[in-house]
């Protein structure tokens, strides 16, 4: 006789592995951000030792150079953590961070402190992002903005705005926890499961 719990559990066990795709991706895609990073870098050192007779001195282009590859640093880490978040909590939900080898404040406990943790993140990329913007819509002189110029222009720091405002009414008004109700056996049940089994 099939049993249709035990063959529940194994095949829902298995497509937590699938998660394992979206952690390979976001590593993959964090050792990319980080060469591009480190080519921006170099940049910066190179057009400051070479520099080319663009519109902007030798010192903004660096400068410009190195917020960009802040920003791609910055772009890095939050695919990183957010391939370690997806990894604890679908791969390996019951490791500890010391199994892992991971520090304590990497270790993600749920998916809304996942999300959180992304949100605040991403809101320093687009400030990092309006920044590189404004040095090289500034640098090189006074600029001429038509209104349509100046709406674009406008449009980061408004998203950042908007995106800080969400999540600080997240933080004010979070989810209620569900509590547990401990666990009883079903009659003729005792003894097969345990709490750790139990369907919830």
């Amino acid at each position: 006789m099939v049993d249709w719990r035990s063959a529940e559990r194994r095949v829902l066990r298995a497509t937590r592995l699938l998660t394992m795709a979206a952690v390979i991706a976001s590593f993959a895609g964090a050792l990319l951000m980080f060469l591009l990073g480190l080519a921006d870098t170099w940049g910066a050192f190179t057009i400051q030792v070479a520099p080319d007779s663009g519109p902007l001195s030798a010192a903004d282009t660096a400068v410009i150079q190195l917020i960009g590859a802040l920003d791609k640093f910055l772009i890095a880490i939050v695919l990183l953590f957010f391939g370690y978040g997806v990894h604890v909590l679908f791969v390996r939900p019951t490791a500890t961070p010391t199994q892992l080898g991971l520090p304590e404040w990497l270790h993600v406990e749920s998916i809304g402190q996942l999300k959180q943790t992304l949100a605040e993140v991403i809101i320093i990329v687009l400030f990092v992002l309006f920044l590189r913007v404004a040095l090289q819509t500034f640098s090189a002189g006074v600029p001429v903005l038509d209104w349509q110029a100046l709406a674009a222009f406008l449009l980061l720091p408004l998203s950042i705005l908007l995106l800080s405002v969400a999540l600080r009414m997240a933080e004010l008004h979070p989810k209620p926890r569900r509590p547990v109700e401990p666990w009883r056996p079903s009659n003729g049940a005792e003894g097969d499961e345990g709490p750790g089994s139990r369907d919830g």
